[in-house]
């Protein structure tokens, strides 16, 4: 757990008397749904775990732009509900905000959870306009695990139905996209079912033509080594599509999420840096 995660932990719980609450519901403690509404487990499937809840700003524009957010969890645990955080966030920019939970190992293996991330994204691409959303720009967005399945999503047309339109532009938190050989044990019983494990590395899918990237790291972080987003960028820009790549100075693995919450958004420009490039990306 981050150094200053702890810090927060220890005062936050005293002063409020918590004993058994987690790190995230203790940030969701901190903000409020004010300045948005929100429309929760919607079905993007008919399986267990495969709904999503839609954010909607308050102030909310026409034709707004969209983010679809998938967190992290080691592909083994996480939950939509705890990230109301996030939706502060980004609702807060004035972006719709889509948090979807998907499949989880051991109850499925890595072709599952990466097929929910873009059937849910592609649920949005198909719904959307019907909360106030632009369906020719959505964004995909992920920490961590959450980071490979929307990478997923962006890169790998094969998921997405014949005709689905890709994402505008692709955000990521720390991902693994580049993390061969694996050497959690953990982690290799999730991607056990691999014939070659390439394909479970969203690097070997980046061709010509990909949305536009920017992939967010903290140098500290030991949970996923930055040069997977170095990698991912560079591999990207060999190909000719814009991809950007953003090095926090002492920031881990859990400082950069913790850093979109109004508690910890001096730690990293994270929220600005995902704000500014929404803003400038054009949709092909």
């Amino acid at each position: 757990m981050s150094y200053r995660l702890l810090l927060f932990i220890i005062p936050f719980v005293s002063l409020l008397g918590l004993s058994a609450c987690s790190p995230l519901e203790m940030l969701n403690a901190t903000v409020s749904d004010e300045g948005y509404t929100s429309v929760l487990n919607k079905p993007y499937g008919n399986k267990p775990r495969q709904s999503l809840n839609i954010h909607i700003p308050r102030q909310v524009k026409k034709n707004a732009d969209v983010v679809v957010f998938f967190y992290g969890g080691r592909w083994q645990y996480g939950s939509k509900d705890e990230y109301a955080f996030v939706a502060d966030a980004l609702t807060s920019q004035g972006f719709i905000t889509v948090i979807a939970d998907y499949r989880l190992y051991p109850r499925v293996d890595w072709r599952e959870f990466v097929q929910d991330g873009a059937s849910a994204y592609q649920w949005v691409a198909q719904n959307i306009q019907k909360y106030g959303g632009n369906p020719k720009r959505i964004f995909v967005m992920g920490h961590s695990a959450g980071a490979h399945i929307a990478a997923m999503a962006a890169v790998d047309e094969s998921l997405l139905a014949k005709g689905t339109k890709r994402p505008c532009g692709l955000i990521g938190l720390a991902g693994p996209y580049d993390f061969l050989p694996i050497r959690d044990e953990d982690v290799k019983r999730i991607y056990s079912t691999a014939a070659d494990l390439k394909n479970t590395q969203p690097i070997t899918f980046v061709s010509k033509g990909d949305p536009a990237m920017l992939l967010l790291h903290g140098e500290d972080d030991e949970a996923v080594k930055p040069g997977n987003s170095i990698n991912m960028a560079a591999r990207a820009k060999r190909l000719g599509v814009p991809a950007e790549v953003k090095l926090y100075k002492d920031t881990d693995h859990i400082d950069i999420l913790i850093s979109l919450s109004s508690t910890f958004r001096s730690y990293t420009p994270a929220l600005k840096e995902t704000a500014d490039f929404i803003a400038r990306t054009v949709c092909k």
